[in-house]
C-alpha cells in the first residue's frame, strides 16, 4: 500500500471522487443525521467534486493524498503507476490544509485534517494510522505545531479513532436553524 499525492488532472480527480469521496460521504450520510446528501445521480456528485477538489488543492497550504494498492495479480507498481491505472485500487484518502495563526494570537499554526477515509475492507489494517502519520509529517514539513479536525458528534467510530490518536476536545460548535 502506497500513499500518493492526489494529482489535480480531471481523470485522477474523477476517479478519486467516484471511488473514495462519494462512498465516504454516502457512509457518513447513513451514519450521521446532519450529513444528508442531495438527491443527485452519482455522476453529478463526481463532476461537481472534480472542480471543487482541484480548486481546493491548487490553493497554497492544501494537500490531498490517496492510498493506492495493486489489484491481485496486477503488475502495476503502486508507487509509480498513475493513480488512474486500472490495475490500481484506491483504498483511502486524506485532505489537509494549513490554518495559520493570525499575528495577535499566541498559538502555533495548525494542520487541519479536512477529510480522512478508509474503505471498509482496509479498516483495522493500520491504514488510517498511516494516513494520520502522513498528516503529522505534513504538519512538520509546514512548521505546524498542532493537528486539528472536526468530527460529527454522532460519528462514534471516528470519535474513538481520534481519541486513540491523542486528539482532545478543543471547541464545541453549535448550530441552529435561521427559521
Amino acid at each position: 500500500m502506497e500513499l500518493r499525492r492526489l494529482p489535480t488532472d480531471d481523470d485522477a480527480l474523477r476517479r478519486y471522487a467516484a471511488e473514495l469521496w462519494l462512498p465516504y460521504h454516502r457512509e457518513l450520510a447513513d451514519r450521521v443525521d446532519a450529513h444528508a446528501l442531495a438527491d443527485w445521480p452519482d455522476e453529478r456528485f463526481v463532476e461537481r467534486n472534480v472542480a471543487f477538489t482541484r480548486n481546493r488543492l491548487e490553493q497554497e497550504g492544501n494537500r490531498g493524498w490517496v492510498a493506492v494498492r495493486a489489484s491481485a495479480g496486477a503488475e502495476a507498481d503502486p508507487a509509480t503507476a498513475p493513480v488512474t491505472h486500472p490495475a490500481l485500487e484506491l483504498t483511502g484518502l486524506l485532505l489537509t490544509s494549513v490554518d495559520e495563526c493570525p499575528d495577535p494570537f499566541d498559538r502555533p499554526d495548525r494542520l487541519v485534517v479536512g477529510e480522512i477515509y478508509v474503505e471498509e475492507p482496509y479498516r483495522g489494517t493500520g491504514l488510517a494510522d498511516r494516513l494520520m502519520e502522513r498528516a503529522a509529517a505534513d504538519a512538520r514539513e509546514r512548521d505546524c505545531g498542532e493537528l486539528r479536525l472536526d468530527v460529527d458528534v454522532d460519528n462514534e467510530r471516528a470519535m474513538g479513532f481520534y481519541e486513540k490518536q491523542g486528539f482532545e476536545p478543543y471547541r464545541e460548535q453549535l448550530t441552529r436553524s435561521v427559521e
